[in-house]
């Protein structure tokens, strides 16, 4: 019955350890969960909504005030302060209300509704930042953990080199020189691997950043595969749509409305107010009363204003033509980088490494059969090494370049 025990808990044993392991987080999955629940979207996408609703209240005319108040009450002679004794003193009580104009409310409701547009655009700017963010640092980790790999089975062959050279040592085959050389190897390639877990830490707390929690996840041990970009022409031909453009193409809208804006304020508004007056002792009044605003100083106030809507005017059409040449060297730079690393990834897999694991499969051969020191064989499998992360480094570097060519392309979602 024991027996029978053990040997169930030894059969469903590895199937519940693999329920139990976490799930392999990928990067469509970390870039996803950074843009559920990221608080920048969610302050960006309030005030998109705060301007939608000042736009609709702009466009509507002002409050209506009520006045009143004692009117023309006397304060000297006999009748002073009494409200019974002069036929002028009166009870006030009225209301008034200003009429802007209906273009004027119309372009400051427009206004709005531009700078809701214009945010809009920024937030869709933000996802897409985000998204690009957030795969870098996914990069960091991913690359963080593939060179503690490498390096872990290089330290594992040195500790074997090691344990051989140490019974070499004893059959008196190989020095004492030789025995220390590979320890001290060993030891190097460890602290190494170590630093490399420690760089991994550290990716892993800038990725939580993003995601949170989900970032302390292993990761696929293969680096993230993404398809080719289109066209570098295609690409820069469809720049207009972008965020970084449209938003401020969008600015300069608003701008224009400031103008024309700026302009309307020439056209005086106008207000009216009516009163009910009411006298103790006499008969009550009615006041009606009409007002209409007189730009007579426009040269220092109107036309101020109308020049300043320009120059913000001219302003944001040198900010967009500026933006456009940033956007669009920053964009051909991440695409020449991509082409040239990917040119290089292909001599490295033809050329550099598969020499570099003939050197390595040289010197241990001619290590075993006596005809080259240890030390040969110790440089070849550093230089392997190298190759190694060297190789790593661009690869990332290239998968880097090419999520920078993902926030360039408006085909791709934010």
């Amino acid at each position: 019955m024991v027996v029978a025990l053990l040997f169930a808990l030894a059969w469903h044993a590895p199937a519940c350890l693999a329920e139990a392991a976490p799930e392999l987080l990928t990067l469509p999955e970390a870039v996803q969960l950074a843009v559920e629940a990221q608080p920048a979207l969610a302050a960006k996408a309030a005030t998109v909504r705060a301007l939608r609703q000042e736009a609709v209240a702009e466009g509507q005319l002002p409050d209506p005030q009520l006045v009143g108040g004692i009117m023309q009450m006397p304060v000297t002679d006999d009748a002073a302060f009494s409200l019974r004794d002069d036929d002028f003193a009166a009870l006030s009580l009225g209301v008034s209300q200003e009429f802007p104009r209906a273009a004027k409310r119309r372009l400051r409701g427009q206004r709005r509704e531009q700078q809701a547009a214009a945010a809009e655009l920024g937030l869709t700017g933000v996802e897409k930042r985000i998204r690009r963010d957030t795969g870098w640092a996914y990069l960091e980790v991913a690359g963080a953990s593939a060179a503690a790999r490498l390096v872990d089975d290089l330290a594992k062959q040195a500790w074997r080199q090691q344990v051989a050279t140490e019974i070499g040592f004893t059959t008196g085959q190989r020095t004492q020189s030789e025995m220390l050389a590979a320890s001290v190897e060993a030891e190097i390639l460890v602290d190494r691997a170590r630093a490399e877990r420690q760089r991994e830490h550290a990716a892993r707390a800038r990725l939580g950043r993003w995601i949170g929690p989900a970032a302390d996840r292993p990761l696929p041990e293969a680096l993230p595969s993404l398809p080719d970009p289109a066209p570098l022409e295609s690409l820069v031909d469809g720049l207009s749509m972008h965020p970084l453009l449209a938003e401020p193409t969008a600015t300069a809208r608003v701008a224009a409305t400031e103008l024309k804006l700026a302009e309307s304020q020439l056209q005086p508004d106008w207000r009216v107010e009516v009163r009910y007056d009411h006298r103790l002792e006499f008969s009550d009044l009615v006041t009606l009363m009409v007002g209409v605003d007189l730009p007579l100083f426009g040269a220092q106030r109107q036309d101020r204003r109308t020049l300043a809507a320009r120059e913000t005017l001219q302003a944001s059409h040198a900010q967009r033509d500026d933006a456009q040449r940033e956007i669009t060297a920053q964009l051909t730079s991440a695409y020449r980088n991509w082409q040239a690393g990917r040119e290089r990834l292909r001599r490295y897999d033809e050329a550099l490494l598969p020499a570099s694991h003939r050197r390595v499969a040289a010197a241990l051969a001619g290590y075993q059969s006596g005809q080259v020191g240890l030390t040969a064989l110790l440089d070849a499998r550093r230089s392997l090494l190298e190759a190694e992360l060297m190789r790593l480094d661009l690869q990332l570097a290239v998968t880097r370049e090419r999520l920078a060519l993902q926030y360039f392309d408006t085909e791709v979602g934010p």
